[in-house]
């Protein structure tokens, strides 16, 4: 350090101001063994991190973190045991330093530490006292950097959280969408701070998206919960319908009734898969026995019209030859290639129909069509069944 004589000093030497509220770390300096400071000791490391002006003041040199600045300004009588006092000071700087990144290192509030850390710096910065700044800057710095990486992470973790919830707000898979909702709420509460400030603005994004979806959600069964409710008074109704049109023995025109009931009972919607199972079941069993009559009429119709052409009398209106069940077995007319071929071939129109219905009928009585083919067979043939009935009646 330089040296030079001096006047009577501007400031007190001897006092530090480094945080006069918090720390207070006037300390006094070190001692030897005999309870005296090294002070010899201390000029040697203080020529490394300071230096003396013509005017006697003490200074910091420049570094990286830190510009030239004035720490003290001192007579020459006074100037190395202030210089000395000085150094020893920046040790409870860095003894300062030691105690709050250990406090850093168990903390859970990574804002806190961050802004504690940024005053750290700037009262650091400074500091009435001599040492190595770039060290203890550079260190404080790291710090700073390690806290704002984890701070960063948890806005990433947090916006990422924030993005899924946005995208399955409009979702309607809700019974999965509901499950990853509740999945993303548990990542939120393990997932790192960004900040007070951001994570209040993240949550207000994620909190929202959920609350759009559960409300759609809530919405939607309830709507769900009316159209079930209407569609099952709907079947009700068409329950209550179809006994009323069971005992009718106007089969044709019930026949068209029972599948306009059932075309509505399509459009009526689900009640519930349980609900519409056990509807189902009643419709069809208010129904079933009309389709069992209406199938037993139309094979006696044909069976009638098999024993008239049998007879050899033709199907005149008001006739009991079509009513009557005797003559050979048609079972055994088709087996022996008998009557019923020789029939067939003459030119009467009238055998040859009657030839017909009595080689078919039989088997549909053996397989029962499904009942949406039973209506397409009956609607091509209801000009056939009623003359059948014209010539019965």
């Amino acid at each position: 350090m330089t040296h030079d004589t001096d006047d009577a000093p501007r400031t007190d030497p001897t006092r530090l101001d480094l945080d006069e509220t918090e720390n207070g770390l006037q300390a006094p300096p070190r001692a030897c063994h005999d309870g005296t400071p090294d002070l010899a000791a201390l000029l040697r490391t203080g020529e490394k991190w300071g230096w003396v002006d013509d005017d006697g003041g003490i200074h910091v040199r420049a570094g990286q973190f830190n510009e030239d600045r004035v720490v003290a300004r001192v007579p020459p009588s006074k100037r190395a045991e202030t210089i000395a006092n000085l150094l020893l000071r920046f040790q409870e700087v860095e003894d300062r330093y030691g105690a709050l990144r250990k406090d850093l290192r168990r903390s859970k509030n990574p804002a806190r530490d961050l802004k504690t850390m940024q005053s750290f710096v700037h009262w650091v910065e400074g500091a009435e006292a001599i040492g190595d700044y770039d060290s203890l800057l550079g260190r404080a710095h790291a710090e700073i950097a390690r806290i704002e990486s984890r701070l960063a992470e948890g806005r990433s973790d947090k916006l990422g959280l924030v993005e899924r919830a946005e995208a399955l707000a409009e979702s309607s898979k809700w019974r999965l969408a509901g499950e990853a909702m509740d999945e993303l709420m548990e990542e939120w509460k393990r997932s790192g701070t960004a900040g007070r400030e951001q994570d209040e603005a993240l949550w207000h994004r994620f909190s929202e998206a959920r609350r759009t979806f559960f409300n759609r959600r809530s919405a939607h069964f309830a709507e769900l919960k009316q159209s079930r409710s209407e569609a099952r008074e709907t079947k009700e109704a068409l329950i209550v319908r179809a006994g009323e049109l069971a005992p009718s023995t106007d089969f044709e025109n019930t026949f068209g009734a029972m599948q306009d009931l059932l075309e509505e009972w399509k459009r009526a919607g689900s009640a519930g898969r349980d609900i519409d199972d056990q509807l189902w079941e009643r419709f069809y069993a208010v129904r079933d026995p009309f389709f069992e009559r209406r199938k037993a009429h139309m094979a006696e119709q044909r069976r009638r019209q098999g024993g008239g052409a049998r007879g050899g009398g033709p199907h005149e209106k008001g006739s009991s030859g079509g009513r009557q069940r005797g003559g050979p077995r048609r079972g055994g007319d088709r087996r022996s290639g008998g009557p019923s071929q020789g029939r067939s071939r003459g030119g009467d129109p009238g055998v040859l129909s009657s030839s017909l219905a009595d080689l078919v009928g039989p088997l549909r009585d053996l397989f029962p069509a499904d009942r949406e083919a039973e209506k397409t067979r009956d609607s091509g043939k209801k000009g056939n069944d009623s003359g059948s009935r014209s010539d019965d009646s």
